[in-house]
């Protein structure tokens, strides 16, 4: 086992211990009146891992809480990035800036205790110390959350083994534990300001060549997991009477230009993602490693090719939803992939789209 495997599983581990600690330590919920989705008026949504492609699937679980609770106020706590995917949602009232430390969620807790939510939804694998800990403080009438059967602070559980269902299907059952009765819509969504649809069309069109345009996302978390400079540079050139631009980390892009050919272009601007998805949408390919491209993808119906490697992508969960998407799987490292492999994958998943 790779020692980047075994750290991960170590934290983990570690993780849930502290978290059953502090279970034992806090007690249990305040005695509430038998749960009804009626009664509900406030809802708090805690989503601040801070991971933007889980934001985008969390747009199914949004229109099916809008729907269960028409007349309540539906607030969330997000990262410092994936609250932008929430800017222009129209169904959130408000997005509170909170990330997974004791001292930020301390803070939100204490804060937030005075709101006097009615229902708290955590749809995380597990409970964490400080997440604990920000639910003792928030005191809601009523709080859900998977398997917390040891958790005495949840009032609502549903049992389901996370790793066995999509990751819509885990939205599904955790409103339909909450009284959802209709059809529920597993269709990701993003919702871009026309201002950000504008500045992409105006860089497209200013861009100095003819041809197809096509956004690559070469970088993962992790380094393992990336497309090469050198990858990107023998795909451009296959692609050679195409534009492309590049999404990601600027900074790190930046350098690549001077190494890439003269057909790859930076899209910088001050609306960050939002403004990228806005040129996805309008873009006729994709290529990436990173899910968050591939869920927005499936979001904006943009063709798309996926890399994924076999033995650490969990498909069961996190599997693209929409049928624009070629996943390519590989043995070896995301770097490995021959370009020739990548260019033949997108040119027939376009013809496809086209077809």
């Amino acid at each position: 086992m790779a020692f980047r495997e075994w750290n991960n599983r170590k934290n983990n581990w570690l993780r849930v211990q502290k978290g059953k600690w502090a279970a034992r330590l806090l007690g249990r919920a305040s005695e509430a009146e038998p749960y009804r989705p009626q009664a509900v008026s406030s809802v708090l949504l805690l989503r601040n891992d801070n991971k933007l492609g889980d934001m985008v699937t969390c747009s199914t679980l949004l229109r099916a809480l809008g729907a269960l609770f028409p007349h309540a106020r539906l607030d969330i706590i997000a990262g410092k990035d994936n609250a932008s995917l929430l800017a222009y949602h129209p169904g959130v009232h408000r997005v509170y800036r909170g990330d997974q430390s004791f001292s930020s969620l301390w803070r939100l807790g204490r804060q937030l205790r005075r709101e006097k939510y009615d229902l708290y939804i955590d749809v995380d694998e597990k409970p964490t110390l400080s997440s604990l800990v920000f639910l003792k403080l928030l005191a809601p009438r009523w709080a859900f959350g998977f398997n917390r059967e040891n958790y005495p602070l949840y009032n609502l559980d549903e049992k389901l083994d996370l790793s066995s269902f999509h990751v819509t299907r885990r939205y599904e059952a955790a409103v339909r534990k909450l009284g959802f009765t209709g059809i529920f819509d597993p269709e990701y969504k993003v919702f871009l300001p026309l201002d950000s649809a504008e500045r992409a069309r105006r860089f497209a069109a200013g861009l100095p060549r003819a041809g197809r345009l096509f956004v690559f996302s070469p970088q993962a978390a992790s380094r393992h997991r990336s497309f090469s400079v050198r990858q990107m540079k023998e795909t451009a050139l296959l692609l050679k009477d195409d534009k492309i631009v590049l999404a990601g980390k600027t900074e790190k892009l930046r350098e690549w230009l001077g190494i890439l050919p003269r057909n790859v272009y930076l899209f910088e601007s001050a609306q960050g993602v939002l403004d990228l998805a806005a040129l996805v949408r309008m873009a006729d390919g994709l290529l990436t490693v990173d899910t968050f491209w591939v869920h927005l993808a499936c979001a904006v119906k943009t063709p798309t090719v996926a890399v994924y490697q076999h033995w650490r992508d969990n498909l069961t969960v996190w599997s693209p939803n929409a049928d624009n998407v070629t996943v390519i799987f590989c043995e070896e490292e995301q770097s490995d992939v021959p370009a020739q492999r990548l260019a033949d994958a997108l040119e027939r998943r376009v013809q496809k789209i086209s077809a």
